[in-house]
């Protein structure tokens, strides 16, 4: 019955059709089922570094996976410091300084 409708010269046309159609459909339900790759569920547990430091309500700024970001800490934030995110409450970050290593330089006394 397409044949009559289109003729037989664009039945290679609808065949291709058919198979770019049927391949976007594998990529979509491929894409649907496929896990997040980005996004705020990945921040926790992630470093970055102090650009503000805290101000009296705890609150500075931070660069974390190259983007600037509100963050919260319980104690005060020193520009430069280090940082590791412990959970995301909407688009402030809780936060926590990492702890410097010991430098063994210096006098051995």
């Amino acid at each position: 019955m397409l044949l009559v409708y289109f003729g037989s010269q664009s039945t290679w046309a609808l065949t291709m059709l058919g198979l770019i159609l049927l391949l976007g459909a594998i990529l979509a339900i491929q894409a649907h089922r496929s896990r997040a790759q980005g996004g705020n569920e990945e921040l926790p547990g992630m470093t970055g570094e102090v650009t503000q430091a805290s101000d009296s309500r705890g609150r500075a700024w931070a660069q974390i996976r190259g983007e600037a970001w509100q963050v919260h800490a319980d104690q005060p934030l020193a520009l430069g410091q280090s940082v590791r995110v412990r959970s995301v409450r909407g688009l402030i970050l809780e936060v926590e300084p990492i702890p410097e290593p010991e430098s063994s330089g210096g006098d051995p006394s």
